[in-house]
């Protein structure tokens, strides 16, 4: 008999993440209700869940983030769910009870709906809603019920009013709507009706009703045209398919009763514990349907089976055979959503999540745009996180085959998988002895196969363990070594081989029953620890890059790198060239924004396993407790993590020396600490309870202080409390010898997540994440007088994800995309702050934070590596589910600086003064803000303050603008007739332009004119064929190359009398470069004192040894670490624009070092800019406005922490009162 043959779609990973984060019950009273889940509805930007009680579950696909919206009344459960995206997200619910709710969503982008609105339906519908339908514009909702009723909703947004109407009603019930080109398509159980909205004429699909009732659908084709040739599909009994126009004329019926023979090729599900069957009907039946990437494929499903069909090759592509209880099915792009059962989401697609819209074996020839499989990479960013790696593990005295349950074909395909790997993961070497331990290699974690212990035997852990005492020992050794020390000797004995899991046969095939059964099940610590040393070491695994186009990826490092080895123990952990800059021990002086900083040399500091590392802005990085961090609170003695285990741990602060953490609670939720560290309240099992001494020994003393609660934050003498139910509550006159008290409730304008209160100003983030303050707080109201909303945040469009207040008035947050944010002035009498807009300082080049998928990239870490293990993931779920909810408090400042903790289990400090960048908009007088311009440069003005822009909006225009004139009014320069400039150079005494053809025209300055008269063409005679490509002023030299990436010099900027001999062209050698690589662009700094270029690829070179005595220069030197499509240079330093807008300066640019050190990136992007002498920088931005970058100092003087305050004693030297 032959095999079963398996269809392309299928199922890669339980959405664990999802489902997890969804409650199994509700309090509903006195009574705890199951949480069904009864609908779903799918686009490339949400996923939209409905349950029985009600609730709706958006999730966020972007951000992996979950929000619920409850139905007000008793709507009863919810029954359909419809998604639109366009100008504003909106989401239709319909109920059992004929209630339709619209909800418009928060956007974050600026001029965008801001608050959370609901428009209800009520009254029209008769029985449950069985289907929703939205116009493309979102202005029309269509709803029909299980009684035959049709109602259009017809929504006015920006008025804010929804009127509803009865539109039709027919005697049987609706089972499918849709909508498009005007053309309302109702499907009910007995017939199919065409109804136009323009002409409100209804048509009837075929000549008569269906010979049986049932639910089956009907769909228009995707296609753009016009209204008279519209098709539609409609599905009938005996896997009938009726093709029709729009005036509902059957054109072709097909009977796909032949394509539904026993060889149907069946879905594949990831395996679930327990029967996943279910009744399989005796003839196979169509049901609801839809287009699936092209009008070719259709997909229809109905309660115990789905297929997908190409209706153009006669065959079915995948089935989904008795399956159970399908409740509902949604599909977009390449991806099929199916919520089966109570609560059972599946993804059935033919790529894995995080991989881009592919068909590998869809064959349906042209009919489809898509395009091979690739992993979705970041363009132009200075830092790229690395996939997700797993390790398989090895058996000794089992060949790779045996362990694998491999064929031949498949072990052939798997090797040539392992040879493909860098030099640094050679091939594993496979032992003849007979098995007698299972060693499990995650990077730094090693496991060996020992005796369970009971739980009653051994001494119990001591409450004074160290951070060593944390670490699981997973290799069974008590000492605590080097994880870079332990991989080279796991390394030494056994090479490992790394596999992708989204390529790896291994991980894809079904593991053998006999294999499966010998493996171990680990605990829960066990294969957390697994998983987070999982996640840390992948991140920080280095991957070497093949040579790339610069459009392809920003990170081109040297060729050495792909010969890299692990590090040794002395070595800091490094993922690129890039980082290695990044993390220089070196000590940095920078100028910035003119200002200047310097990095401190002298400190020391570090964790147990190796020293801090040093990165620029006197940033240092610590390794944190335990599994992740959730929360960090920072004292000026101490500094407190909470990881996902629930473990609290706490760390006297470094000075010179490394953290040492210490075990204090387990089975924490969320923790607070005040400003002075004499007040301490953990969250456990949602009830918040203070400690009435903190001490590191002996039995400490919590007492109850309020049920219910979500989060906790403390100032000295007061606790705001936020309970599950969203309600606030308010603590008074709390100290040491009372640290709680009865608690008050606060009105709220919102649900609050998080607050953070000191010096009597209070900030909280809403929900939605709005940022909030509190007024009127003062040492006689405590409570203060109300809620303002901060139009600060919402002006700037900012995703706030925590926020924190500091001494000194400073106020810092952190965004959803990693960026660091303060505001300064922050007081009581001022608790919005003096600022008029928030201060960014950049990070992601040493701090990965986001904390929107850090439980999604867990729970994937957890279950890659228990499919390794062979290990059930539900208990560690479920242990994580519990977290998924908390808000996490990643920001935190004492006098020391202001740490960030980031998603890869590290905490970094800025001790020293860090510069905040803000980019202003800039309109110049006599134009609007929708002017878009292309191109901007600068030059010195002659003997004025102060800079010339150089503008255009297109290579027939220029204009030039003073940024030193208030309001920066434009003058228009003519250009040379019949001429379009291609590129400009300018320096203070002349303007040189470039036109398609090579011609180099130039335009004089002089004191008199400082914008010029005249445009004079320079003789090129000298180079008589070459054409030049990019040209580069500096104040007496100019450079150029040309289309075949040679490069030239000239001395003098000026155009001189043809009589007169003319400077001569000089040809330089452009650097060493392989076949197809040449330069393109070369730039010149005002002074003559540096010569950068780059090449067609994004590579970066520096002339090295120029000099008034050698003013051409000795050699080329390559530039590692970002790819580059624009520089620019200012007498100081030299700066950088990637391919997707992001810009990087580089530091320790000197005359002893041309090439500086290391790059870091700056906030903001940019389609081009440029640098004025002031070093401030002007660009056009990526939707062609005009900004400039402005800066702020913020001086932290990173003082060391002194003895007052309370300390965490040992409670046997202490007194205590009897």
């Amino acid at each position: 008999m032959d095999p079963q043959p398996v269809s392309v779609l299928r199922e890669f990973c339980p959405l664990h993440y999802l489902t997890s984060s969804i409650p199994a019950k509700v309090q509903r009273g006195f009574k705890s209700v199951l949480v069904y889940l009864t609908a779903l509805d799918c686009s490339t930007d949400f996923l939209a869940l409905g349950s029985s009680t009600g609730m709706i579950y958006l999730y966020c696909r972007h951000l992996a983030q979950l929000n619920k919206y409850s139905l007000e009344g008793k709507c009863g459960p919810v029954s359909a769910v419809k998604l639109l995206s366009c100008f504003d997200d909106l989401v239709a619910v319909g109920t059992a009870s004929g209630q339709v709710t619209i909800f418009q969503l928060v956007s974050p982008l600026p001029g965008r709906n801001k608050q959370l609105r609901r428009f209800d339906v009520t009254g029209l519908h008769r029985g449950s809603v069985t289907s929703l339908a939205w116009s493309t514009n979102g202005m029309k909702l269509f709803s029909g019920d299980d009684r035959g009723r049709v109602v259009f909703s017809a929504l006015d947004l920006d008025q804010g009013v929804c009127k509803p109407q009865l539109l039709m009603e027919e005697s049987s019930a609706v089972v499918q709507l849709e909508y498009k080109h005007q053309v309302l398509l109702v499907s009910t159980q007995h017939k199919k009706l065409l109804y136009c909205t323009q002409t409100q004429e209804v048509l009837q699909l075929g000549d008569q009703s269906q010979h049986s009732s049932g639910r089956f659908g009907a769909c228009f084709l995707p296609a753009l045209c016009k209204q008279s040739d519209v098709e539609v599909f409609a599905a009938g009994p005996d896997l009938k398919l009726w093709r029709a126009d729009v005036r509902g004329r059957v054109k072709v019926t097909q009977q796909l009763r032949a394509l539904f023979h026993p060889q149907v090729p069946q879905i594949e599900l990831f395996p679930r514990p327990g029967s996943v069957g279910g009744f399989r009907p005796s003839e196979p039946q169509l049901g609801l349907i839809s287009c699936f990437l092209s009008d070719a494929l259709i997909l229809s499903w109905n309660e115990y089976s789905l297929y997908v069909v190409d209706c153009v090759r006669q065959e079915v592509v995948g089935a989904l055979e008795s399956s159970g209880d399908i409740v509902s099915v949604s599909c977009c792009n390449n991806e099929i959503f199916v919520l089966k059962g109570d609560r059972d989401v599946i993804r059935l697609s033919d790529s894995p999540e995080g991989i881009t819209h592919t068909s590998l074996k869809l064959s349906i020839g042209q009919l489809s745009p898509l395009t091979p499989p690739s992993v979705d990479q970041p363009m132009g960013s200075v830092e790229m996180a690395q996939p997700i790696r797993t390790v398989p593990i090895e058996v000794e005295g089992q060949s790779k085959k045996e362990e694998a349950g491999l064929s031949d074909d498949e072990q052939e395909e798997a090797e040539q998988v392992g040879d493909s790997f860098t030099s640094s993961c050679s091939a594993p070497q496979w032992s003849e002895q007979p098995p007698q331990e299972l060693e499990l290699v995650v990077k730094a974690v090693r496991l060996k196969k020992k005796r369970r212990r009971r739980t009653d035997s051994g001494p119990p852990p001591s409450e004074s363990s160290d951070a060593g005492s944390d670490h699981v020992s997973l290799g069974g050794s008590e000492n605590h070594q080097d994880p870079v020390e332990t991989l080279t000797e796991v390394q030494s004995s056994t090479s490992l081989l790394l596999l992708d899991p989204l390529t790896d046969p291994v991980l894809d095939s079904v593991p053998d029953p006999e294999v499966k059964a010998g493996a171990l099940t680990p605990d829960v610590d066990l294969l957390l620890s697994c998983s987070f040393s999982y996640m840390k070491n992948c991140n920080e695994e280095h991957q070497p890059m093949d040579e790339q186009d610069p459009t392809s990826s920003p990170l081109i490092g040297p060729k050495e790198s792909e010969q890299e080895t692990l590090p040794s123990a002395g070595h800091m952990d490094q993922s690129s060239d890039e980082e290695r800059d990044i993390y220089s021990h070196r000590p940095i002086s920078t100028t910035e924004g003119g200002h200047t900083h310097t990095s401190p040399s002298n400190q020391c500091v570090g964790t147990t396993e190796r020293p801090t590392d040093l990165v620029s802005e006197s940033w240092s990085r610590f390794t944190g407790p335990g599994c992740g961090i959730l929360s960090l609170q920072a004292t000026d003695r101490y500094v407190w993590c909470l990881d996902f285990k629930g473990g609290l741990f706490f760390s006297v602060l470094p000075q010179g020396n490394p953290l040492l953490w210490q075990r204090f609670e387990e089975n924490v939720q969320q923790v607070a600490v005040s400003p002075s560290g004499e007040l301490l309240w953990k969250v456990e099992q949602r009830v918040a309870s203070a400690c009435a001494k903190v001490c590191v020994r002996g039995k400490r003393h919590w007492y109850k202080a309020q049920d219910q609660t979500n989060f906790v934050a403390l100032s000295d003498d007061s606790a705001w409390i936020i309970r599950t139910n969203g309600d606030l509550y308010l603590q008074t006159g709390l100290s040491v010898e009372r640290p709680c008290s009865l608690s008050v409730k606060l009105e709220c304008p919102c649900l609050f997540t998080q607050v953070c209160v000191r010096s009597g100003v209070v900030w909280a983030l809403s929900e939605h994440r709005t940022l909030f303050y509190r007024e009127g707080l003062s040492t006689f109201c405590s409570e203060g007088d109300g809620w303002r909303s901060d139009t600060v945040s919402e002006a700037q469009g900012l995703d706030l994800m925590c926020v924190a207040l500091a001494e000194g008035g400073v106020a810092w947050a952190l965004d959803s995309g990693g960026s660091l944010w303060f505001r300064t002035g922050v007081s009581a009498s001022r608790p919005q702050g003096e600022d008029d807009h928030w201060w960014q300082i950049s990070i992601s080049d040493y701090v990965v934070f986001d904390q929107g998928s850090l439980f999604q990239t867990l729970l994937q870490a957890t279950q890659s590596v228990a499919s390794v293990t062979k290990a059930p993931v539900e208990r560690v779920v479920a242990f994580l589910s519990q977290y998924s909810q908390c808000q996490p408090s990643l920001v935190s400042a004492n006098s020391s600086g202001v740490w960030v903790a980031s998603g890869r289990n590290q905490l970094h400090l800025a001790r020293g003064s860090l510069v905040g960048t803000f980019w202003q908009n800039v309109v110049p007088r006599g134009t609007v803000s929708a002017t878009r311009w292309t191109f901007i440069t600068s030059s010195a003005v002659p003997h004025r303050e102060g800079a010339f822009l150089w503008l255009a909006q297109s290579r027939k225009d220029l204009f030039c603008v003073w940024d030193q004139d208030g309001e920066l009014r434009p003058s228009s320069i003519a250009l040379p007739p019949q001429v379009e400039l291609l590129h400009l150079s300018s320096c203070p005494d002349a303007l040189w332009g470039l036109d398609a053809q090579g011609q180099v025209f130039i335009r004089p300055l002089t004191p008199s004119c400082p914008t010029g008269l005249d445009w004079t063409q320079l003789d090129l005679s000298q180079l008589g064929s070459v054409r030049l490509q990019n040209i580069s002023c500096g104040s007496q030299n100019v450079w150029a190359v040309d289309s075949k990436g040679l490069v030239y010099f000239r001395v003098g900027t000026q155009p001189l009398n043809s009589s007169m001999m003319l400077p001569a062209w000089i040809l330089i050698d452009p650097p060493p470069q392989p076949i197809g690589v040449q330069l393109v662009s070369i730039q010149t700094s005002p002074n003559d004192g540096r010569l950068w270029a780059l090449d067609n690829r994004g590579g970066v070179y520096v002339r090295n040894g120029l000099s008034h005595q050698m003013p051409v220069g000795t050699d080329w030197e390559c530039v590692p670490g970002v790819c580059v499509h624009q520089m620019v240079l200012s007498s100081q330093t030299v700066w950088a624009r990637c391919s997707n807008g992001e810009m990087c300066r580089r530091y320790g640019v000197s005359e002893k070092n041309p090439g500086g050190d290391y790059w870091k990136k700056i906030p903001g992007t940019a389609a081009w800019f440029t640098v004025t002498t002031d070093e401030d920088l002007w660009a056009v931005t990526l939707t062609g406005g005009l900004s400039r970058r402005l800066t702020k100092l913020l001086l932290q003087t990173g003082v060391s922490p002194t003895h007052a305050g309370p300390t965490l004693g040992d409670p046997e030297e202490e007194w205590e009162v009897i």
